[in-house]
């Protein structure tokens, strides 16, 4: 049976501020040349993705937390905010000060010093900034069409206020990149995730749900953890994502992806 390999990005293939580490690299290199195909499944957009990546060939991916799905070069799944939506969210960040980026396929957009905040936090929490390709600030984000995800910053802590307003028409996820949840929140549409991406990826092939491991660590992965044939969880993956798990693994930096695949005999 071929294995359809889904792995999350930051916490899960790269540790949090590290390099991508070499028995990881080796692991999924030898996955492929044992005939798994290889997706990312990942909350960047791909105009974000780091450039270490492309140290491994994917035959396609999951992106901006399931909204967008390309397969061997072909756009396959799309689901983008509706305008309605777009302007709702951004006044409503403007009228309590937060700060938001709005994330397209090849661009992500943001207004005033939103990327001075985020990369602050990057240092203060992480140690060292996490790589994101193609920001581009604009005057007003209100002509920005085609957003798949939308990260929102509240600097002054007030997460469950920003939870108050948006829960009941988006989904306001906790940050997968290691900032404080009450600082910084992923945005989706409503019942688009990566699981549901994962999906249209299987269908494209004619392949069963069971063919399918997903690899994760944040709240960004429950769906596909909980839709893969086998979900699979980081040592050190949220505990709530442990608990949805088929199986937890090792901390992406000791070799958790490799000891896994060995484990279910992929490689």
């Amino acid at each position: 049976m071929t294995h359809y390999l889904f792995f999350d990005v930051d916490g899960t293939l790269i540790p949090f501020g590290k390099d991508l580490p070499a028995d990881t690299l080796q692991a999924v290199r030898q996955a492929r040349e044992k005939g798994s195909r290889l997706f990312l499944a990942t909350g960047r957009s791909p105009a974000e993705l780091d450039p270490r990546l492309a140290a491994i060939s994917f035959d396609g991916g999951v992106y901006s937390g399931g909204a967008r799905a390309f397969v061997e070069g072909k756009d396959i799944y799309a689901s983008y905010f509706s305008r309605q939506d777009l302007d709702f969210f951004i006044e409503e960040s403007q009228r309590h000060g937060w700060r938001i980026l709005l994330q397209c396929d090849s661009q992500s957009y943001y207004a005033g010093d939103f990327c001075d905040l985020l990369f602050s936090y990057f240092y203060r929490y992480i140690g060292k900034p996490v790589s994101i390709a193609n920001l581009t600030k604009l005057d007003s984000l209100f002509s920005v069409e085609n957003v798949t995800k939308l990260i929102l910053l509240t600097p002054e802590g007030d997460m469950e206020r920003a939870h108050e307003i948006f829960d009941a028409r988006f989904d306001v996820l906790n940050n997968t990149v290691g900032v404080p949840s009450s600082l910084m929140s992923e945005v989706c549409q409503k019942n688009v995730n990566k699981g549901r991406a994962m999906l249209e990826v299987l269908r494209y092939y004619n392949a069963g749900r069971e063919s399918s491991i997903a690899f994760g660590d944040g709240a960004n992965d429950y769906e596909i953890i909980q839709m893969a044939g086998l979900g699979i969880a980081m040592g050190n993956a949220d505990e709530s994502l442990k608990q949805l798990a088929s199986y937890v693994t090792a901390d992406c930096d000791d070799d958790g992806i490799g000891k896994a695949l060995r484990h279910f005999g992929v490689i």
